[in-house]
């Protein structure tokens, strides 16, 4: 079996996108050549790769399989590269921006820690910085990398029944959520020249008050720590919507600060799931027919020589390893 890189990245290229089409924009191919690299891709395994699909794509057992292998063949390519570059005089740096959402506890120190041990010879500089301002500084090429949620892939995660206090919450939910997605939708147009997105973790939240709250008071302030985050967009919108009113707004910039103020019975939040349980969520409790809800975790890497192609996967891993594995 005689496999090139170039065909091993656009195969990897394909499944970050799921389709042959976007897979062809982030590369600069034609459609046409990437179709033609992958039917000779499966030549060579010997097996179809790809389930075509009516909307994109999805990987067969042997395209599984050739996955892990074509990681480790990338990461191992890139090594191979910098080795051979030689020596420089000092360790690339990567400035990559994190929400607040994610900043949480000991999360910032994790992701330092596992890129440290994933991106060994680079530096890491990590920024916690609001959901606009870390795009903002994506523009004017101030950050490399960010680590943020994105609002397309957000739904309802799996919960028991809740009492229902009032009105109708399901279609309070689906009508928040339509709302954020409308407007994440009418903001953001893809140029060219935008940054690759890599889906890393699925992150759920939980809306939280105090235990003492009686609602519906608990949710007359809804505490958040990033406006622009689709995280903490949603509650205030959920609210509204099953409400008539929109409920007061309390920024405070820091997630740890969020839960403070939340556990000493001032407002009501939406809470990573692993902050409103214990140990931390001590004193915190659901709030009764708000549903739980789930963002993705996405690493948006610009395209300038310092975010390399095994940068960008390890520092993928780093992120999907912080928020996995136990404290």
């Amino acid at each position: 079996m005689d496999i090139d890189v170039k065909t091993l990245r656009t195969f990897c290229e394909v499944i970050r996108t799921g389709s042959f089409t976007s897979a062809a924009h982030r590369l600069g191919y034609s459609q046409s050549s990437v179709t033609a690299q992958m039917r000779a891709l499966e030549r060579q395994v010997g097996a179809p790769v790809f389930h075509r699909l009516p909307n994109g794509v999805r990987l067969t057992p042997a395209g599984s399989t050739l996955r892990g292998y074509a990681g480790q063949l990338l990461t191992l390519v890139g090594e191979m590269e910098e080795a051979l570059r030689g020596p420089s005089a000092t360790a690339p740096r990567l400035r990559v921006g994190l929400v607040p959402a994610l900043a949480y506890g000991e999360q910032l120190a994790r992701i330092a820690q596992f890129g440290r041990r994933l991106l060994p010879g680079v530096q890491l500089a990590l920024r916690v910085m609001g959901t606009a301002e870390i795009h903002a500084a994506l523009r004017a090429g101030g950050l490399d990398g960010a680590i943020l949620l994105t609002g397309r892939e957000h739904r309802p995660a799996p919960a028991a029944p809740v009492p229902v206090l009032s009105g109708a919450p399901g279609r309070a939910a689906d009508r928040a959520r339509t709302a954020v997605l409308a407007e994440r939708a009418s903001a953001v147009r893809e140029r060219p020249e935008a940054p690759t997105e890599i889906p890393v973790q699925d992150l759920e939240f939980t809306p939280s008050t105090s235990a003492g709250a009686r609602p519906p008071l608990a949710c007359h302030q809804v505490v958040v720590a990033d406006p622009d985050c689709p995280s903490q967009r949603w509650l205030p919108e959920f609210l509204r919507l099953r409400g008539g009113e929109p409920p007061e707004s309390l920024e405070l910039g820091s997630m740890d600060g969020v839960h403070a103020t939340v556990t000493a019975g001032l407002g009501c939040a939406m809470l990573p799931t692993g902050l409103a349980a214990q140990p931390y969520g001590a004193g915190l409790a659901p709030i009764p027919g708000v549903p739980r809800m789930q963002w993705t975790v996405s690493l948006l890497a610009s395209r300038t020589k310092e975010f390399r192609e095994g940068h960008r996967q390890g520092l993928a891993d780093a992120i999907r390893l912080a928020l996995t594995c136990p404290a």
